[in-house]
């Protein structure tokens, strides 16, 4: 079976509409931090199921939820929450209408990545969603594997 990383590049490489690519990395992203949330978190009793099957309410809550859960327990950092929320408020903007203009999107994610990320309107839409790509869902995938072990 395919690591998330791989099935992230080939998502987004093989995918030329900047607005769905949004989309997928938020997706990635929150697997990710379900991920981290599985991994952390205490489970308990689900009275919902049968005897003795736990579960991790804060995973039905929605990504904005987890995220404020995984940075207020200091699971994450403080730049990398950062740029999750501008990616959910990017997210949200893509979603919700078919026209966003992608350069008009506010762009002040923190550069994580050692890469020189493009996220300026000055770069294509496409280079610039790569760059939240590599500022997003790379950052926090590596973060994971870094200071967890977690394998994704």
């Amino acid at each position: 079976m395919k690591d998330a990383a791989n099935i992230f590049v080939e998502r987004i490489t093989n995918n030329s509409d900047s607005l769905s690519n949004i989309v997928t990395i938020h997706l990635f992203c929150e697997n990710a931090i379900n991920s981290l949330i599985k991994a952390k978190a205490i489970q308990v009793e689900d009275y919902s199921k049968k005897r003795g099957d736990s579960y991790i309410p804060i995973l039905d809550s929605n990504y904005a939820t987890k995220l404020y859960f995984t940075f207020s327990m200091g699971l994450i950092d403080q730049q990398l929450y950062e740029n999750l929320r501008l990616l959910n408020f990017w997210r949200n903007k893509a979603a919700h209408n078919i026209h966003e203009e992608i350069k008009k999107l506010p762009m002040n994610f923190y550069i994580l990545s050692d890469n020189k990320s493009k996220i300026s309107p000055e770069y294509s839409e496409a280079e610039i969603v790569l760059g939240v790509a590599f500022e997003t869902y790379v950052a926090l995938h590596k973060f994971i594997e870094r200071n967890y072990e977690i394998d994704l």
